[in-house]
């Protein structure tokens, strides 16, 4: 039990950590000075200026999400890594697809694969890594219905069968676009459970103003967020990260001094 509550300790203070950096990097972006000098330069025909008030309100729309990410409680913000997780697994899943289809477009082979060596450990390889896919899939998203998650191998089933290769090509796009309407079919399902959540938890604090308090619905977040030990460990990321970048360009003629300063520094 202790080592369960060590670990969503430990859980509720790594999760956290990214959107603390997002906020970091929003707020060391100078949007407005960014267009500015591209509108100075000769990129000011750019596609990219055209977006400029775009980028300005997705600007502060960042900030509104590394907020509301910073502040979900964990059992939601463990069930949003894993969804991401699965995006990351299906997109994996395609990325094979899409590299056994073009690998079998250069060798020009159409025949059985058991004849050819090279072919039939291209399909084998590809098979192995979509089943790994799939799999790791329906374990994060605690489902059996593995289905789900197998649209990216239909040009493996086509390959199996002997379809063209032509045809298989067509078929690997039509498994992107349909695992991009499952994607879709998702997030519409579950468009309001954010409206939802945020209403819950204003219920919640407006309850404990009226009951305890502002401060002590300050020192819950504070205690919850465990916000001493989330900021310690955001400075030491940062810091790790400073001293790899140091030494990843660093020259050979890089003087201590300059190392010292930026242990002081930082």
């Amino acid at each position: 039990m202790a080592a369960k509550e060590k670990l969503e300790a430990i859980l509720n203070v790594a999760l956290r950590v990214p959107s603390i950096m997002l906020l970091d990097v929003l707020y060391r972006w100078d949007v407005s000075s960014f267009f500015q000098q591209i509108q100075r330069s000769s990129l000011h025909n750019n596609p990219l200026f055209q977006y400029k008030y775009l980028a300005l309100n997705m600007h502060y729309v960042g900030y509104i999400l590394s907020v509301v990410l910073l502040t979900l409680p964990r059992q939601h913000l463990v069930q949003l890594y894993l969804y991401f997780l699965t995006a990351l697994l299906l997109y994996a899943g395609h990325q094979i697809s899409r590299d056994y289809v073009r690998s079998e477009l250069e060798s020009g082979y159409e025949g059985p694969m058991y004849v050819e060596p090279l072919s039939m450990n291209r399909f084998m390889t590809a098979l192995v890594g979509q089943l790994v896919v799939c799999t790791l899939c329906s374990c994060v998203m605690k489902t059996k219905q593995i289905w789900l998650f197998s649209a990216h191998m239909l040009p493996l089933l086509a390959r199996l069968c002997l379809v063209p290769l032509e045809t298989i090509v067509i078929i690997n796009k039509f498994a992107m676009i349909f695992t991009g309407l499952e994607v879709l079919y998702f997030l519409g399902s579950n468009l309001l459970v954010p409206y939802n959540l945020a209403k819950s938890a204003y219920r919640e604090l407006v309850q404990v103003v009226e009951v305890y308090g502002l401060l002590a619905l300050g020192m819950s977040l504070w205690n919850q967020l465990v916000v001493p030990v989330l900021f310690m460990v955001f400075w030491l990321v940062l810091f790790a990260l400073q001293i790899y970048s140091y030494f990843s360009t660093r020259d050979q003629s890089a003087s201590r001094e300059r190392l010292l300063f930026l242990f002081l520094t930082r």
